[in-house]
């Protein structure tokens, strides 16, 4: 009944944006999932919800991931969905302790980005031209890296976690560029992070809220300028790191003033933005979905990531595609927004 009357009163609206507003509003959503089998009910769930449009893509995580050939079936399985338009399959591979393929799982580790630091350039693309091609053969398209956080912060976890290349902007560019340049090589998409910078504050936006207003750095946004721009296969995450200093109420995944007055004024940066993990403690122990949502998208937020781990919420695309479809009705997302989003997510998987 909920569905008929919010298709009831989007053909109130306009004919021609009722047939269409499910579609746009799933172009939007990428979920992860519980399971490491094609039969596992948990990819079954996101398999027919690419079907049905439901969804822009499937992001994997460790426990996902069984073994080579299982892995290898369930991206087959996402590449030959009925999705209308090809889907996006991510995950996050660094290197170091953010690995989703790794040995454990019958793949190849591979450096902390700390360890790629002390490399040459030239050996930097091939240990990133070397994952990159890993990730093709097992069905990949996308990869949610590279951090282009800054270690400015030596108590940031961050740097305890070796995820930074260096303190030096310069330095952090110059490595960063060789991961993107592989896997652009490769064709795989990617996205640097975690916008406007994670490196200089010390609590776990995983864990709540983590502040940086007193301790962001300036310089933090530098490799943005130079890497948002490279190609058409670049894309943009967005922290949930809270900074007063550039917006006094949102954290940056939900703010307009961090995403389009700072991100896309200061760098020009035009392609597609996706926030990190929106089940985040930082997001959920602090608003509710509907408010995610909207505030999400009209900061201007192009994809919207849920890891939907444990517990896990196999109806979770269909209650944010209400959302969306209830809030266009009520006036507190614009037609234009969602589409402009839409648009946007549809020229990046030019790429594909």
């Amino acid at each position: 009944m909920k569905k008929f009357l919010i298709t009831l009163l989007l053909l109130m609206i306009s004919p021609v944006y009722a047939a269409d507003i499910q579609e746009m509003a799933g172009q939007l959503i990428m979920v992860g999932f519980v399971g490491n089998k094609v039969k596992s009910k948990g990819f079954k769930t996101v398999l027919r919800q690419l079907d049905n449009n439901q969804i822009t893509g499937v992001i994997f995580f460790e426990d996902n991931i069984k073994n080579k050939d299982e892995f290898k079936k369930m991206t087959n399985a996402v590449k030959n969905s009925k999705a209308k338009h090809k889907p996006l399959i991510a995950i996050d591979m660094e290197g170091g302790i953010i690995q989703r393929m790794n040995s454990k799982n019958g793949f190849e580790d591979f450096k902390t980005a700390k360890e790629v630091s002390k490399l040459t350039e030239n050996e930097a693309y091939i240990e990133y031209d070397k994952l990159a091609k890993m990730l093709k053969e097992a069905g990949i398209n996308y990869n949610l890296a590279p951090c282009v956080d800054l270690s400015v912060n030596q108590n940031s976890i961050i740097e305890k976690k070796e995820r930074s290349y260096s303190s030096n902007p310069k330095t952090v560019v110059k490595y960063a560029k060789q991961f993107i340049k592989a896997h652009h090589d490769n064709n795989i998409l990617t996205s640097i992070k975690h916008f406007p910078g994670h490196g200089s504050s010390e609590g776990d936006t995983h864990l709540g809220f983590v502040d940086a207003t007193g301790v962001y750095k300036d310089e933090e946004i530098y490799p943005y300028l130079e890497l948002a721009n490279i190609d058409s296969k670049q894309t943009v995450m967005i922290s949930h790191i809270f900074n007063r200093n550039i917006d006094y109420e949102y954290p940056a995944s939900l703010s307009f003033n961090t995403i389009q007055k700072y991100l896309r004024l200061q760098t020009d940066f035009k392609g597609v933005t996706i926030t990190d993990d929106l089940n985040m403690g930082a997001i959920e122990k602090n608003y509710s979905l509907n408010e995610t949502v909207v505030l999400a998208i009209n900061a201007g937020e192009n994809i919207l990531l849920w890891s939907n781990r444990k517990p896990s919420d196999l109806s979770l695309p269909e209650k944010i595609n209400y959302i969306i479809q209830a809030e266009v009705i009520d006036g507190n997302i614009s037609i234009e927004t969602l589409e402009e989003s839409y648009n946007k997510v549809l020229k990046l998987k030019e790429n594909l």
